[in-house]
Protein backbone atom coordinates (compact mmCIF):
# COMPACT_ATOMS: atom_id res chain seq x y z
CA UNK A 1 0.00 0.00 0.00
CA UNK A 2 1.19 3.53 -0.70
CA UNK A 3 2.22 5.13 2.58
CA UNK A 4 0.98 8.53 3.73
CA UNK A 5 2.86 11.22 1.85
CA UNK A 6 3.93 8.95 -1.00
CA UNK A 7 3.25 10.22 -4.50
CA UNK A 8 3.28 8.62 -7.90
CA UNK A 9 6.45 9.52 -9.77
CA UNK A 10 5.18 11.58 -12.70
CA UNK A 11 7.95 10.45 -15.06
CA UNK A 12 7.32 6.79 -14.28
CA UNK A 13 3.63 6.19 -13.64
CA UNK A 14 2.60 5.63 -17.26
CA UNK A 15 5.25 2.98 -17.93
CA UNK A 16 4.46 1.17 -14.71
CA UNK A 17 0.71 1.10 -15.44
CA UNK A 18 1.41 -0.33 -18.88
CA UNK A 19 3.64 -3.03 -17.43
CA UNK A 20 1.20 -3.98 -14.69
CA UNK A 21 -1.81 -4.16 -17.03
CA UNK A 22 -0.20 -7.20 -18.64
CA UNK A 23 -0.23 -9.08 -15.35
CA UNK A 24 -2.76 -11.88 -14.82
CA UNK A 25 -4.27 -10.18 -11.76
CA UNK A 26 -5.03 -7.05 -13.81
CA UNK A 27 -6.73 -9.11 -16.52
CA UNK A 28 -8.98 -11.22 -14.33
CA UNK A 29 -12.73 -11.00 -14.88
CA UNK A 30 -14.38 -9.40 -11.86
CA UNK A 31 -17.99 -10.16 -10.96
CA UNK A 32 -18.10 -7.30 -8.50
CA UNK A 33 -21.40 -8.01 -6.78
CA UNK A 34 -20.68 -11.70 -6.26
CA UNK A 35 -17.12 -10.93 -5.20
CA UNK A 36 -18.19 -9.02 -2.08
CA UNK A 37 -21.58 -10.70 -1.63
CA UNK A 38 -20.86 -14.40 -2.29
CA UNK A 39 -23.78 -15.46 -0.13
CA UNK A 40 -26.22 -13.55 -2.40
CA UNK A 41 -24.83 -14.56 -5.81
CA UNK A 42 -27.67 -17.00 -6.54
CA UNK A 43 -30.35 -15.26 -4.49
CA UNK A 44 -33.54 -14.93 -6.57
CA UNK A 45 -34.19 -11.50 -5.08
CA UNK A 46 -31.05 -10.22 -6.80
CA UNK A 47 -30.94 -12.27 -10.00
CA UNK A 48 -33.27 -9.97 -11.94
CA UNK A 49 -31.40 -6.91 -10.75
CA UNK A 50 -27.83 -8.04 -11.40
CA UNK A 51 -27.99 -10.73 -14.06
CA UNK A 52 -30.27 -9.46 -16.82
CA UNK A 53 -29.44 -9.86 -20.53
CA UNK A 54 -25.73 -9.37 -21.21
CA UNK A 55 -24.72 -5.99 -22.61
CA UNK A 56 -21.14 -5.49 -23.78
CA UNK A 57 -19.71 -2.07 -22.98
CA UNK A 58 -16.43 -0.22 -22.59
CA UNK A 59 -15.35 2.83 -20.62
CA UNK A 60 -12.27 5.00 -20.71
CA UNK A 61 -10.30 5.65 -17.53
CA UNK A 62 -9.01 9.07 -18.64
CA UNK A 63 -5.77 9.94 -16.87
CA UNK A 64 -4.83 13.53 -17.62
CA UNK A 65 -1.13 14.33 -17.53
CA UNK A 66 -1.36 17.56 -15.55
CA UNK A 67 1.77 19.52 -14.64
CA UNK A 68 1.02 19.17 -10.93
CA UNK A 69 0.46 15.42 -11.25
CA UNK A 70 -1.80 12.97 -13.08
CA UNK A 71 -5.54 13.19 -12.48
CA UNK A 72 -8.49 10.94 -13.27
CA UNK A 73 -11.48 12.49 -15.04
CA UNK A 74 -14.97 11.37 -14.02
CA UNK A 75 -18.46 12.43 -15.01
CA UNK A 76 -21.74 12.96 -13.19
CA UNK A 77 -24.41 11.52 -15.45
CA UNK A 78 -27.42 13.63 -16.38
CA UNK A 79 -30.52 13.10 -14.26
CA UNK A 80 -32.53 12.69 -17.48
CA UNK A 81 -30.79 9.51 -18.64
CA UNK A 82 -32.72 6.25 -18.72
CA UNK A 83 -30.07 4.27 -16.79
CA UNK A 84 -27.67 5.17 -13.98
CA UNK A 85 -29.03 8.74 -13.91
CA UNK A 86 -27.13 11.07 -11.60
CA UNK A 87 -24.43 8.53 -10.88
CA UNK A 88 -20.69 9.09 -11.19
CA UNK A 89 -19.08 7.20 -14.03
CA UNK A 90 -16.31 7.07 -16.59
CA UNK A 91 -17.12 8.16 -20.13
CA UNK A 92 -18.24 5.11 -22.06
CA UNK A 93 -21.18 3.00 -23.09
CA UNK A 94 -22.51 0.07 -25.08
CA UNK A 95 -20.50 -1.47 -27.88
CA UNK A 96 -21.76 -0.32 -31.27
CA UNK A 97 -21.78 -2.82 -34.19
CA UNK A 98 -19.55 -0.41 -36.10
CA UNK A 99 -16.86 -0.31 -33.40
CA UNK A 100 -13.67 -2.13 -34.37
CA UNK A 101 -13.00 -3.19 -30.78
CA UNK A 102 -13.54 -2.16 -27.16
CA UNK A 103 -10.90 0.57 -27.46
CA UNK A 104 -12.87 2.09 -30.32
CA UNK A 105 -16.03 1.99 -28.20
CA UNK A 106 -14.37 3.76 -25.28
CA UNK A 107 -12.79 6.45 -27.47
CA UNK A 108 -15.98 7.06 -29.46
CA UNK A 109 -18.11 7.37 -26.33
CA UNK A 110 -15.55 9.64 -24.67
CA UNK A 111 -15.55 12.01 -27.62
CA UNK A 112 -19.35 12.03 -27.70
CA UNK A 113 -19.81 12.55 -23.95
CA UNK A 114 -16.99 14.92 -22.97
CA UNK A 115 -15.57 16.13 -26.27
CA UNK A 116 -12.04 14.74 -25.87
CA UNK A 117 -10.77 13.93 -29.39
CA UNK A 118 -9.64 10.36 -29.97
CA UNK A 119 -6.28 11.63 -31.20
CA UNK A 120 -5.67 13.24 -27.80
CA UNK A 121 -5.82 9.86 -25.99
CA UNK A 122 -2.77 7.61 -25.76
CA UNK A 123 -4.17 4.17 -24.96
CA UNK A 124 -2.03 2.32 -22.40
CA UNK A 125 -4.00 -0.90 -22.13
CA UNK A 126 -7.10 -2.49 -20.64
CA UNK A 127 -8.22 -4.10 -17.41
CA UNK A 128 -10.18 -7.35 -17.45
CA UNK A 129 -13.94 -7.33 -17.91
CA UNK A 130 -15.95 -6.02 -14.94
CA UNK A 131 -19.51 -7.28 -14.48
CA UNK A 132 -21.85 -4.55 -13.31
CA UNK A 133 -25.54 -4.23 -12.53
CA UNK A 134 -28.24 -4.49 -15.21
CA UNK A 135 -26.20 -7.07 -17.13
CA UNK A 136 -23.35 -4.83 -18.25
CA UNK A 137 -20.00 -6.48 -18.98
CA UNK A 138 -17.60 -3.56 -19.07
CA UNK A 139 -14.03 -3.44 -20.38
CA UNK A 140 -12.13 -0.53 -18.77
CA UNK A 141 -9.60 1.04 -21.15
CA UNK A 142 -6.77 3.06 -19.58
CA UNK A 143 -5.76 6.09 -21.62
CA UNK A 144 -3.49 9.08 -21.02
CA UNK A 145 -5.12 12.32 -22.15
CA UNK A 146 -3.11 15.27 -23.43
CA UNK A 147 -3.47 18.06 -20.88
CA UNK A 148 -4.12 20.50 -23.73
CA UNK A 149 -7.07 18.52 -25.06
CA UNK A 150 -10.45 20.31 -25.08
CA UNK A 151 -13.08 19.04 -22.67
CA UNK A 152 -16.64 19.89 -23.67
CA UNK A 153 -19.25 17.76 -21.90
CA UNK A 154 -22.50 17.03 -23.73
CA UNK A 155 -25.23 18.38 -21.39
CA UNK A 156 -27.67 15.75 -22.64
CA UNK A 157 -25.54 13.03 -21.05
CA UNK A 158 -23.22 14.75 -18.58
CA UNK A 159 -24.34 17.06 -15.79
CA UNK A 160 -20.84 17.73 -14.46
CA UNK A 161 -17.23 16.63 -14.80
CA UNK A 162 -14.46 16.65 -12.23
CA UNK A 163 -10.88 15.49 -11.79
CA UNK A 164 -9.29 13.78 -8.81
CA UNK A 165 -5.59 13.03 -8.25
CA UNK A 166 -4.43 9.61 -9.40
CA UNK A 167 -2.45 9.53 -6.15
CA UNK A 168 -5.70 9.66 -4.20
CA UNK A 169 -7.22 6.68 -5.99
CA UNK A 170 -3.92 4.76 -5.75
CA UNK A 171 -4.21 4.77 -1.94
CA UNK A 172 -6.23 1.70 -0.93
CA UNK A 173 -7.22 3.43 2.29
CA UNK A 174 -9.55 5.61 0.20
CA UNK A 175 -11.47 2.56 -1.01
CA UNK A 176 -14.15 0.86 1.04
CA UNK A 177 -17.38 -1.10 0.90
CA UNK A 178 -20.69 0.25 2.11
CA UNK A 179 -23.98 -1.41 2.91
CA UNK A 180 -27.19 -0.91 0.95
CA UNK A 181 -30.58 -2.60 1.04
CA UNK A 182 -32.73 -4.27 -1.61
CA UNK A 183 -36.06 -5.96 -0.80
CA UNK A 184 -35.14 -5.94 2.85
CA UNK A 185 -31.79 -7.66 2.25
CA UNK A 186 -28.59 -5.83 3.07
CA UNK A 187 -25.70 -6.12 0.64
CA UNK A 188 -22.31 -4.51 0.03
CA UNK A 189 -21.13 -2.22 -2.74
CA UNK A 190 -17.71 -0.81 -3.57
CA UNK A 191 -17.31 2.88 -2.75
CA UNK A 192 -14.61 5.55 -3.05
CA UNK A 193 -16.07 8.84 -1.76
CA UNK A 194 -14.09 11.88 -2.90
CA UNK A 195 -15.07 15.21 -1.37
CA UNK A 196 -18.69 15.94 -2.29
CA UNK A 197 -18.64 13.21 -4.95
CA UNK A 198 -19.94 9.86 -3.77
CA UNK A 199 -18.38 7.31 -6.12
CA UNK A 200 -19.88 3.84 -5.73
CA UNK A 201 -20.85 0.68 -7.56
CA UNK A 202 -19.19 -0.31 -10.82
CA UNK A 203 -17.14 2.88 -11.11
CA UNK A 204 -15.74 2.42 -7.60
CA UNK A 205 -14.99 -1.23 -8.37
CA UNK A 206 -13.02 -0.28 -11.48
CA UNK A 207 -11.12 2.35 -9.52
CA UNK A 208 -10.30 -0.30 -6.94
CA UNK A 209 -8.86 -2.50 -9.70
CA UNK A 210 -6.77 0.43 -10.92
CA UNK A 211 -5.53 1.06 -7.38
CA UNK A 212 -4.50 -2.57 -6.98
CA UNK A 213 -2.23 -2.49 -10.04
CA UNK A 214 -0.58 0.65 -8.65
CA UNK A 215 0.50 -1.00 -5.39
CA UNK A 216 4.22 -1.55 -4.79
CA UNK A 217 3.68 -5.24 -4.01
CA UNK A 218 2.06 -5.65 -7.45
CA UNK A 219 4.96 -4.05 -9.24
CA UNK A 220 3.13 -0.76 -8.76
CA UNK A 221 4.34 2.79 -8.62
CA UNK A 222 6.14 4.15 -5.61
CA UNK A 223 8.46 6.98 -4.78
Amino acid sequence: MLRAGQRIVTADWRRRIGENLSRADAQRVRALFSEINPHLAADARFENRWTTKRQDAAVLIPIIDRREGPTVLLTVRSSDLASHAGQISFPGGRVDPGDADRVATALRETEEEVGIPRAAVDVVGALGVHHGGLGFEVTPIVGVVDAAAPIRPDPREVAEIFEAPLDWFADLRNHKTEEREHLGVRYKMFAAPYGRFHIWGLTAGILRSLAEILQPDSGGVQK
